[in-house]
């Protein structure tokens, strides 16, 4: 499919064309680039989840749930999670909705299409929230962490984690560790904690008192 799309469009038509899908999966293309993402992101959505601890019956929030990788490693967990997702992706939810359906069916597995910068939940909502390879596509950065503080319960942890060189290749805003540090630490968290490994990066960020 890739092949059609580059003898179509043109070498650099086709990679803002792809961008624009990881930013927002939609149609055929879509569907198989949330195929691919169900299993690309296992071993990083793993490390990431290894960052913190998970508590019994904890109420997770995960932005940006893609295929649904993240999800599946948190239900294996087998802590009596209660997970929350949102995707601004129509083929996101249903590739995950289709991934999850027994443990939608049982509830506890709740799918939203949202965007990050509006989300539909209540104030002081959850003990955790995750963001895996996602918020180097937002488009209002600062927006979209004021909307995550306010669901964060108190005290609470907020997991963002990416591969390295798509934070260089897709953000020219908040780039860098000092300048995330910056922006998350004037929304009013309180600590943040940056680990790293060759190509990925993960910052555990907590919000209390």
């Amino acid at each position: 499919i890739f092949q059609i799309l580059f003898s179509k469009m043109g070498e650099n038509m086709l990679i803002q064309y792809l961008i624009k899908q990881s930013r927002k999966p939609s149609g055929l293309v879509g569907r198989l680039i949330t195929n691919i993402w169900s299993s690309y992101f296992k071993e990083l959505s793993l490390w990431a989840i290894k960052q913190t601890t998970i508590p019994n019956n904890s109420r997770i929030l995960e932005i940006g749930y893609g295929g649904g990788s993240t999800i599946k490693n948190l239900l294996e967990l087998d802590k009596n999670l209660d997970i929350h997702g949102i995707d601004i992706s129509k083929e996101s939810y249903q590739t995950a909705r289709r991934i999850h359906s027994d443990a939608i069916e049982n509830g506890s597995v709740k799918l939203r299409i949202g965007n990050v910068a509006n989300l539909p939940y209540q104030n002081n909502d959850f003990d955790l929230v995750f963001a895996i390879q996602t918020h180097i596509f937002w488009e209002d950065l600062k927006q979209s962490f004021q909307e995550i503080y306010r669901v964060m319960s108190n005290p609470s942890t907020l997991i963002i984690a990416s591969e390295k060189e798509k934070i260089k290749y897709h953000m020219t805003d908040y780039g860098t560790s000092h300048e995330l540090m910056q922006l998350l630490t004037s929304i009013g968290f309180s600590k943040i904690e940056e680990k790293q490994n060759y190509k990925w990066v993960v910052y555990v960020v907590t919000k209390s008192d």
